[in-house]
């Protein structure tokens, strides 16, 4: 039975090509000769469209040279439609009959129900991307495309025989070109982190075979690289609301401390092009550590929190020390420590750390806001960094920030030693801790050889490839062992000293000079601005607690007609019309922006986005529509009812630390 063709739908992204294939005189064999390829029209309109959208691809497009190991040739099809080639595994890509016939059976062989996310595994001549997204797409619900291709030669020749323009111009469809295996995990990361990543359980692969059978390793690491990238993207929004309000309750504990200290805002470009030194407590820390003896002059030392007694000890004193674990052990970094050793020893720390921890701290203090709105939705200005899950990538990130370069990493292990340490000797938790001892992987090491991590290091060690890879300047791994991280330069830090570390800067001066506190009036309008907000947020969420609350009621009195009953499925207009209902109703939640985006979004966050992916894999679930959107209203019951209870908890937490703000700033609140 032929396919019926379904309506465009509005708001899905794909638009039909403007052409079919290149259409060839058999006679005229030679127009498949190296010197016609790029003499096509579809490759002017391919190029142009790739110059506008993927400027960098372009340019390699261009440069790439066409070698005997693919050859275009005339197919058995009346109008000659182009085939591909391989001359090295004696392949033809498709079936020389009738390329775009093969093409399509092919794809209607793969399971593509519920592709929301499409990963198309390799372009050959572009036939089956092409016919997926002209015909297929629409069908199978898909939101978004990633084609990948490992071999730019094979991208170069899909542009000259087959119109691709308006696949590469469409905002949905991202292209990811000729990546080596270790160059996959960024590119794919800043893709999915768009959007893309809700989709993630709905994901299907779109290949055609003889693109397996070319390049199928390269195409397993495809796939297993999205899965990476997945679990990180969504680790990176939280483990659950529980774990976010933490970070809430910490950040609104230390609010006296946010409005008296100066924010490392202060500070940005103030080293430009200056040395930093980032000194973490990784095991080969001990190898090199002495050599940081005699520095303080000449570079910028960010110290973790972990690493601070550890340089203490050996007479060296770093300019800053980051902090930001919520945890109450990151107190015993700190503790016991003399009076006096730390007063130029500035804690450059994330205010979701403990109260306690800041309290215990006796030198000079930076608020360093990790980029989470709540952060915005305090309005306090204090400098915000795209920080990610530990200290020392903190330290980087603020060593980026204030200009310096190189930045020069000591003691980033990110693996386990040889011996099987963890941190280095000194570390006020122990040297070789039992946690990270689990769920052990090996990647390659600074030495080039193979060295065993975890999964807690490695999630580090993805995030410093993230940030290195925007960095502009350059970094240099002097880790003397550890895991290798990609975009570093591996050097011994004795040559490091030698070629970047000669000249004074006196950076304790810079910073003293630059980081004013706040004065008294500053302090006081401040605090009363902050009353104002707690008082119009506690409001807000009391309103979208009722909110809730009656969604709850409204699809349990829906249950009736949700529900299949005696074989009978729900009537798919009245589940339509109902499910509106409900949009209004989320709708309604999220009209005050500054409540519930930038404050609390992010306690909700982790479990809506999770929520949300689950939703999105229905669809591989039920064959009939008015039974997915029934169950997908039926869910929307523990949606409506963790926001409820949620918001409920924040307004409580609120109005504990607006009494407790009133009472370390007595008389402020009546200030205009």
């Amino acid at each position: 039975m032929a396919k019926k063709k379904t309506k465009k739908k509005s708001g899905v992204p794909f638009q039909p090509g403007r052409g079919a294939p290149a259409v060839l005189d058999k006679q005229k064999i030679i127009l498949f000769s190296d010197s016609f390829h790029t003499t096509t029209h579809f490759y002017r309109d391919n190029m142009r469209a790739l110059k506008e959208h993927y400027p960098e691809l372009a340019r390699r497009v261009e440069q790439c040279a066409f070698t005997p190991r693919y050859r275009v040739v005339p197919s058995l099809r009346p109008d000659g439609t182009p085939n591909l080639y391989c001359t090295e595994k004696d392949l033809l890509y498709y079936d020389n009959t009738d390329p775009l016939k093969d093409a399509k059976l092919q794809l209607k062989t793969l399971k593509l129900k519920n592709a929301k996310l499409a990963v198309c595994l390799g372009i050959g001549l572009g036939y089956e991307v092409l016919y997926f997204s002209t015909d297929i797409a629409d069908s199978v619900n898909t939101k978004e495309i990633i084609i990948i291709e490992k071999d730019l030669e094979i991208f170069k020749l899909a542009c000259c025989y087959t119109d691709l323009a308006s696949i590469i111009a469409n905002p949905r469809v991202f292209l990811l070109i000729g990546a080596s295996e270790n160059d996959l995990f960024i590119p794919l990361k800043k893709n999915l982190a768009k959007g893309g990543f809700i989709y993630l359980r709905a994901l299907k692969s779109v290949y055609h075979p003889s693109s397996l059978h070319l390049n199928k390793l390269y195409y397993i690491t495809v796939l297993k690289t999205i899965r990476e990238v997945s679990s990180q993207t969504v680790l990176g929004f939280g483990n659950s609301p529980e774990d976010s309000l933490i970070g809430i309750e910490n950040m609104l504990a230390n609010l006296s401390v946010i409005i008296r200290n100066p924010g490392i805002n202060r500070l940005f470009g103030a080293f430009k092009d200056k040395p930093a030194i980032v000194v973490a407590t990784g095991p080969s820390l001990n190898k090199n550590k002495h050599l940081l003896k005699g520095l303080e002059n000449r570079a910028l030392i960010i110290s973790v929190d972990a690493s601070l007694k550890i340089l203490l000890d050996m007479g060296v004193k770093p300019h800053m020390v980051t902090a930001l674990e919520r945890v109450i052990d990151v107190q015993r970094f700190f503790k016991d420590i003399p009076t006096g050793e730390l007063e130029e020893v500035y804690l450059a720390a994330c205010p979701v750390i403990r109260k306690e921890v800041y309290d215990i701290y006796t030198g000079p203090k930076i608020i360093v806001y990790r980029s989470f709105d709540h952060f915005k939705w305090l309005g306090v200005d204090r400098g915000m960094l795209n920080i990610k899950a530990s200290s020392g990538n903190m330290a980087f990130k603020i060593a980026a920030a204030l200009g310096c370069n190189p930045i020069i990493l000591l003691g980033q292990d990110l693996a386990l030693s040889r011996d099987g340490e963890t941190h280095a000797r000194g570390h006020a938790l122990g040297e070789n801790q039992k946690a990270y001892h689990s769920d052990v992987l090996e990647v390659p090491g600074n030495d080039g050889m193979p060295i065993k991590t975890n999964t807690t290091f490695y999630g580090f060690l993805k995030g410093y490839e993230e940030d290195i890879a925007e960095y502009k300047g350059t970094c240099i791994n002097a880790t003397e062992g550890g895991a290798f991280i990609q975009g570093t330069q591996v050097m011994h830090f004795a040559e490091v000293i030698d070629r970047f570390l000669q000249n004074d800067l006196a950076p304790i001066e810079i910073i003293r000079r630059l980081l004013i506190p706040p004065d008294d009036g500053e302090i006081k309008e401040i605090v009363a601005q902050m009353f104002d907000r707690i008082d119009r947020t506690t409001a807000e969420l009391a309103r979208i607690s009722g909110v809730c609350s009656e969604t709850e009621r409204m699809i349990r009195e829906a249950e009736y007609f949700l529900k299949p009953k005696e074989g009978k499925l729900p009537q798919i207009e009245r589940v339509r019309e109902f499910v509106k209902t409900i949009m209004e109703q989320k709708k309604n939640c999220i009209t005050d922006y500054e409540t519930f985006q930038l404050f609390f979004m992010h306690v909700i966050q982790s479990f809506t986005l999770k929520f949300e992916m689950e939703i999105q894999a229905l669809g591989d679930l039920y064959e009939d529509e008015a039974v997915e959107l029934a169950e997908n209203i039926l869910r929307q019951t523990e949606l409506f009812s963790t926001i409820g209870r949620l918001a409920n908890t924040c307004h409580a937490t609120l109005l504990k630390y607006r009494n407790i703000l009133s009472f370390e700033f007595p008389g402020v609140e009546n200030v205009t």
